[in-house]
């Protein structure tokens, strides 16, 4: 795998005013490394992680590789969750900066929202950077991340193959599951999916609904549509966990066949956590596009150890993905790249 650094992607900065400063509570979900910043050596790199969910095992995977590169580079590592709160993903960032974090990685749930705390972060002279998603300032010195919007389209075309082989040419019934609303992976995602399946006038999009990238929210919101839908070809979800509660919402309603059987539901994911590598070995899920969210933070601690050896890494940082399904799974090519979940325990 090579990660391609392309040009910055960095939008117009907005200029907005500081308030004042927000009380700074610890989150009942950081480390138990999180502490004043007195016990900080001068020598001494400290990384600070604001994420947004535990409860992901994508984000497990990510925790996974930036404890792994602390250890490799020597780096002291602060982790904060938000439970997908924007005031509290605010406070953990103002919370890491006075902790004496050198580096502050932002894993963000509404990539608009986090700005003022991220700007505020910079000009306190910590440098701020994106992991596995996109934050809409300038501030940030670097982000990697997959690129969603060809995620979304290699969903979409997965999709419209089944389709395409199912009755002869492109059509069928498909829902779309989208992701966090707010979040810039969610929404690039769906501009994926639309600039392929636009393409194919005989594939109707009969709904949209906001799964927020979780398994039981997926479940409630699939169950109902698809009592409205029971004739649906195909299901587009914006991440994994989403995926599980597709099919168990399939299940539920007597509509579940396997890969393969000429009634079943195609169903894909990204992000290729056990349960979706579970699926489909087992002939249940019909594609994932994995990214192996070890080794991408991983690659954010190598770049924050480069950078202190003094080299000079901006922009976005293209992580590449993987396609998987049950025909490729054992392939060598998929080998190559890797099958995070099974490295987690």
């Amino acid at each position: 795998m090579n990660p391609r650094i392309t040009s910055t992607r960095h939008r117009v900065a907005v200029v907005l005013a500081i308030t004042a400063a927000l009380a700074i509570t610890a989150t009942g979900c950081a480390s138990a490394e999180q502490g004043g910043s007195a016990g900080v050596a001068d020598d001494e790199i400290v990384v600070g992680y604001s994420g947004y969910t535990l409860t992901n095992p994508y984000f497990a995977g990510l925790i996974r590789g930036l404890e792994e590169g602390a250890d490799e580079y020597g780096f002291r590592l602060l982790q904060t969750n938000s439970n997908g709160d924007n005031n509290t993903q605010t406070s953990d960032i103002q919370n890491l900066v006075s902790q004496g974090a050198d580096y502050i990685v932002v894993s963000p749930a509404d990539a608009s929202a986090i700005v003022p705390a991220v700007e505020a972060a910079a000009e306190a002279g910590v440098t701020v950077v994106g992991i596995s998603d996109t934050i809409d300032s300038d501030a940030v010195t670097f982000t990697v991340a997959m690129d969603h919007v060809t995620i979304g389209e290699q969903s979409a075309q997965g999709i419209v193959d089944f389709l395409t082989e199912k009755y002869g040419e492109p059509e069928g019934e498909v829902v779309e599951m989208q992701g966090i609303a707010g979040s810039a992976a969610g929404s690039d995602r769906t501009e994926g999916f639309d600039n392929i399946i636009s393409q194919y006038p005989g594939i109707k999009v009969v709904t949209r609904a906001d799964g927020g990238f979780d398994t039981d929210k997926t479940f409630q919101q699939m169950s109902t549509i698809l009592q409205a839908h029971p004739d649906i070809d195909a299901v587009m979800n914006a991440n994994d966990s989403e995926a599980q509660g597709s099919t168990k919402a399939i299940e539920a309603a007597g509509l579940f066949k396997p890969v393969g059987d000429p009634d079943h539901i195609f169903v894909t994911g990204n992000d290729a956590p056990a349960p979706a590598i579970a699926d489909i070995r087992a002939n249940r899920q019909d594609m994932t596009v994995a990214s192996n969210p070890i080794e991408l933070a991983k690659l954010v601690m190598k770049n924050i150890a480069d950078i202190e050896k003094g080299e000079k890494i901006t922009g976005f940082v293209e992580w590449p993905g993987q396609i998987i399904t049950p025909a490729n799974i054992d392939s060598d090519e998929v080998k190559e790249y890797g099958v995070w979940a099974d490295e987690v325990d």
